[in-house]
């Protein structure tokens, strides 16, 4: 079984913390409006209707909350907040 390590030796790194939450912002927020024109246009291009447009743009907007997520782990890799 993995025991998580107790983080009382450990510091908050004030400046990686500050640099992952500025790099989500700003990253988070390309994705998601990248993924919301994605499921607007091909709804809008293909003509399928508004249900399947609205649909498309919760399956596209799914993906792009995934791909924060992603983000956001790989931002933390590279910049520890604890040390």
């Amino acid at each position: 079984m993995h025991k998580e390590k107790p983080m009382a030796g450990k510091s908050l790194n004030r400046q990686n913390a500050l640099t992952v939450i500025c790099a989500t912002i700003l990253v988070g927020t390309e994705i998601l409006a990248a993924a919301l024109a994605l499921g607007w246009a091909v709804g809008g291009l293909t003509g399928w209707g508004e249900e399947v447009t609205m649909a498309l743009i919760g399956i596209s907007l799914a993906l792009g909350i995934y791909l924060c997520w992603r983000f956001v782990k790989a931002a933390l890799k590279a910049e520890p907040i604890y040390e």
